[in-house]
């Protein structure tokens, strides 16, 4: 997985790649969004019929996360864990643990 540093970049490359956000991160006052690059050799042939639904879902994925709806997150997690040939995974987990915690609080 690459990660993008800007969204005028992640604009550019949607075109020919699948671009998914990630987390906004606040730097010094700046926001700082992220992206990544799922490489297409990465990607299972069996999901491409699902692709734009499993887009969908990790979109929502992230503005739920921005709202802090760690329920929906986590119910989503369950759906996406795997797609996108694995490449999110170790993000999802992260954002998994972060919601089980904060879920539990």
């Amino acid at each position: 997985m690459q990660i993008i540093f800007n969204r005028q970049s992640a604009d550019e490359l949607r075109s020919r790649y699948t671009v998914l956000e990630l987390e906004t991160f606040d730097v010094e006052g700046q926001q700082l969004e992220t992206f990544c690059v799922v490489p297409a050799d990465k990607m299972n042939l069996a999901h491409l019929p699902n692709l734009e639904s499993d887009i969908r879902l990790h979109e929502n994925l992230i503005e739920e996360l921005k709202k802090e709806n760690y329920k929906f997150c986590l119910d989503a997690i369950d759906h996406l864990l795997g797609k996108f040939g694995g490449e999110l995974d170790s993000f999802y987990t992260i954002i998994q643990e972060r919601a089980k915690l904060a879920h539990s609080i």
